[in-house]
């Protein structure tokens, strides 16, 4: 296992070689060369935002700081990624804060369902002091968050209709593997069932799970709606993604360097937000197109059905209760 893991980082070494090392001053020329992995492909809002920052910083430092984005999962994903950061062959990464819930406590609470009232409220959380305390909570890890990203709302979708609470009972439900996602279907008298994402279409297929959550876009691309057609939009889930650079990288920058780049990270996030919501909407046009029957159904029994599960997360009940208070 090791030495496939010292194979695999030697071949991502190799591909980012243009930029020898993880962040190279010349000391003639001050450039600075940063590398950024995304699984996501080029035209994704993510992905644009960050080739966005790559731009922003190569014209607001007169061509001296470059970042360098691999889309596409080009250099890998997962633990193979974060290997590679924590050896220095790679600057930066985006990520969801469902990834730390057992390393970081504090981020657990922020998949809870239906924490959050909407997309507004998440922005008023994390642009705020919350924000602030979960991104000094990473720092903790070594990562130094740039900004927050939009990752959508998430919903059920079905190969038979839920119209309320009740309908989803007995139900076998994909999840993410999460402890806390299946206790969450639980809750609602299903069943949740860990299966990776490429795996969900041909798990509908074969009757294994009766349905998902996600949110809309990973719907349309995953072409889940051809199994199971109903969307039920309760949006139990708003979880953040962040984009980070590594604390080592973060450390090696000047003060002014470091300034430069969360100022640019910043404006990346704002366009970010701005390009998942059109991605959403034109999402839901085309879900719509492909005669996806959309289902509205009163959120309140959904809501009041996470009781239990939010009685068995006691050690969040301060921190949701301020998040909730936020207006």
């Amino acid at each position: 296992m090791r030495k496939r893991t010292f194979l695999v980082l030697l071949v991502i070494c190799l591909m980012v070689v243009a930029g020898c090392s993880t962040v190279g001053k010349n000391e003639i020329t001050k450039k600075i060369n940063l590398k950024e992995s995304e699984l996501h492909p080029k035209e994704y809002p993510t992905t644009q935002a960050e080739l966005y920052l790559s731009k922003l910083l190569e014209e607001k430092s007169g061509g001296r700081i470059n970042l360098k984005v691999y889309p596409g999962g080009q250099l890998g994903q997962g633990k193979v990624i974060q290997d590679a950061i924590n050896a220095g062959i790679i600057d930066m990464d985006r990520s969801g804060v469902e990834a730390y819930a057992k390393v970081i406590p504090m981020t657990e609470t922020f998949i809870m369902p239906f924490l959050f009232r909407d997309e507004s409220h998440v922005w008023k959380v994390l642009d705020g002091p919350i924000g602030e305390r979960l991104a000094q909570e990473f720092e903790k890890h070594d990562i130094i968050i740039l900004g927050y990203y939009a990752a959508g709302a998430r919903s059920f979708y079905t190969s038979k209709p839920v119209t309320t609470v009740d309908d989803i009972k007995g139900m076998k439900i994909r999840v993410i593997p999460s402890d806390l996602f299946k206790n969450m279907m639980q809750a609602l008298g299903a069943t949740g069932v860990e299966i990776l994402f490429n795996d969900i279409y041909p798990k509908i297929q074969t009757e294994d799970v009766d349905g998902a959550e996600n949110n809309l876009p990973s719907y349309l691309t995953g072409k889940h709606y051809e199994l199971a057609p109903y969307l039920v939009l309760d949006e139990h889930l708003f979880i953040p993604e962040f984009l980070y650079v590594s604390k080592k990288t973060w450390n090696s920058l000047s003060p002014e360097d470091q300034k430069l780049l969360k100022e640019c990270a910043t404006e990346a996030a704002k366009l970010q937000r701005k390009l998942w919501a059109e991605f959403d909407l034109k999402a839901m046009k085309e879900l719509e197109s492909k005669g996806v029957k959309i289902i509205k159904p009163n959120k309140e029994p959904f809501r009041k059905a996470m009781q239990s599960l939010y009685d068995k997360y006691p050690q969040h009940k301060e921190l949701i209760k301020e998040i909730q208070a936020v207006n």
